[in-house]
């Protein structure tokens, strides 16, 4: 009798369980994308890439939750801005061979709504870490977040619930080292970068995914994502 009088008594106030899910970010078709815009007295300079991975743990329905952690990893020696030799130096500032990557780690939810809706985007700000040409600064990132559960319309996109993810904003170039000095540097390249990412993340299983993988390497050959 005692439990089922604490169920009784007590049942209501009792919070419900948490439930965190790993979403894996790793397009095989290479979708997911982020990119740069520098604006400059002499032009502007667009740069993107598709090499992308990492995850993000969250709870749909409980997005602030203390759990709710991630980490995605961009290779910043695959940027391109449609010039081969620009590209090179764009490399060189980066410092990617020394720091292949630029790394944002999610650490905690600022600001936003406590859960997703199905289907519903939401925005929120995302408190973290960013880490470009091997420097690391305290960030937070606006973003607007979407849960989309598994539907046979789209399926064929990718297997798994989804987390869409959008992001736009601005890094000053100067807080991460690079160097932009020179008369003619300065005139090609503005102070600051403006960031774009979009991201569809999955929580299909390793079999699920492997099975995508194969599909897409079916279709697009050496173009597919495989890591």
């Amino acid at each position: 009798m005692r439990p089922l009088l604490f169920a009784l008594l007590f049942g209501s106030t009792v919070a419900p369980r948490a439930f965190a899910v790993e979403f894996r970010i790793d397009d095989a078709w290479g979708r997911d994308t982020v990119q740069f815009r520098t604006t400059a007295p002499i032009e502007d300079v667009v740069g993107s890439t598709n090499q992308i991975k990492g995850k993000v743990v969250v709870d749909p329905k409980d997005v602030r939750a203390k759990g709710t952690q991630g980490r995605i990893e961009i290779d910043q020696r695959t940027f391109k801005t449609g010039l081969g030799l620009r590209d090179k130096h764009l490399a060189g500032k980066l410092k990617a061979e020394e720091n292949p990557t630029a790394v944002f780690t999610l650490t905690g939810i600022k600001s936003g709504p406590r859960s997703l809706d199905p289907d519903k985007p939401a925005d929120f700000v995302l408190a973290g870490t960013l880490q470009i040409a091997g420097v690391t600064k305290n960030v937070e990132i606006p973003a607007q977040l979407a849960y989309l559960p598994h539907k046979e319309a789209t399926a064929k996109f990718r297997p798994g619930n989804y987390l869409r993810i959008k992001s736009d904003f601005d890094v000053k170039l100067s807080d991460y080292g690079i160097d932009r000095s020179g008369p003619v540097m300065s005139m090609q390249v503005g102070e600051t970068a403006h960031v774009s990412l979009s991201i569809l993340a999955t929580d299909a299983s390793d079999e699920e995914l492997v099975n995508y993988r194969a599909g897409a390497k079916k279709w697009l050959g050496s173009d597919a994502r495989t890591n």
